[in-house]
């Protein structure tokens, strides 16, 4: 029998969680979980191919996203790359600013990747609906900030300071994950934040091994216990490369094994390939009788393979 039951079982087992994120509400259903797409404002991201320097090029990106199919953005001001420079938080909150008030003006869910209480605040003055905190709460004044605008905390799992890159050796990493998980839930809330608006990222990757992440991810059925909505970083893991050999690029097949594994538990997964991850979910949610079949029109030559004569 698999390790991971399949994505119909487990999620029959799953209740819908629905999230108050700003002036948003997510219903976040078992098997259908959200797409959160990335736009890095700062030229350091390690996955990203381009950066894309001007708030209008930003813009496009973002939108063009959620023409794919993503249903929140996820706004990096900070650069992910443990060994790259500082980059000054005034640079971070001028660099991310005009997109977050751009996207907010057109009714677009926004998240901000910062563990910064500068940036946090900043952002959520203008709107972001979620705070996407890397650096499991580090600093409890974020929880505050989200409770005071009502917006929605990712809380991660690591046990490395920000930026920095290290490999932890884990007596038992699933255990490690539930003791972080409660601490910070229950810190959280003394702060004023509601239970329901707090997401927990199990952190793949961060300060883990790829048989850490693999434990993990067997691990979702204790994880979503909490009922809570879960994020996953699903895009091309080192994980899922240590098995293929594939380079991060490469790695969309892996990608969607990940978000196949995590499709069960209500929540996000937040990918680079929006398009082709939405469309994933499109045909399975479709089979499993999670969203309708679209009308068909049969006389559209390209959606076939021949095309009919006269």
């Amino acid at each position: 029998m698999s390790l991971l039951t399949t994505a119909a079982a487990a999620a029959a087992h799953q209740d819908t969680v629905v999230l108050p994120a700003g002036t948003h509400t997510f219903e976040l259903r078992p098997g259908a979980p959200a797409v959160m797409g990335i736009v890095n404002t700062n030229p350091g991201s390690f996955s990203d191919t381009e950066h894309l320097a001007t708030t209008d090029a930003q813009l496009a990106r973002a939108l063009a996203l959620v023409e794919a199919g993503a249903d929140i953005i996820d706004v990096g001001p900070d650069s992910g790359v443990a060994h790259g420079e500082p980059i000054d938080l005034d640079v971070q909150i001028a660099s991310a600013l005009p997109l977050v008030r751009e996207l907010v003006d057109r009714g677009i869910p926004v998240s901000i990747d910062t563990p910064q209480i500068a940036v946090t605040e900043a952002m959520l003055e203008v709107g972001a609906a979620m705070i996407n905190d890397v650096s499991g709460l580090a600093d409890t004044r974020i929880a505050e900030a989200c409770a005071a605008h009502g917006a929605s905390l990712v809380i991660l799992h690591t046990r490395v300071a920000h930026k920095v890159e290290a490999f932890l050796e884990f007596d038992d990493v699933v255990a490690d994950v539930e003791q972080l998980f409660a601490e910070r839930i229950a810190l959280a809330e003394s702060f004023g934040l509601e239970r329901a608006a707090i997401v927990l990222d199990p952190g793949l990757g961060y300060s883990k091994h790829p048989h850490d992440d693999v434990e993990v991810l067997r691990a979702y059925p204790t994880f979503a216990a909490h009922g809570l909505a879960i994020l996953t970083g699903a895009s091309r893991k080192y994980y899922a490369g240590a098995i293929t050999g594939a380079a991060p690029p490469q790695r969309l097949p892996e990608t969607l094994a990940t978000v196949e594994a995590v499709r069960p538990f209500p929540g996000f997964v937040r990918v680079h390939d929006v398009d082709e991850v939405s469309r994933y979910l499109a045909v399975m949610e479709t089979l499993e009788g999670l969203r309708g079949l679209p009308e068909v029109d049969t006389s559209v030559a390209g959606l076939k393979w021949v095309t009919p004569t006269a």
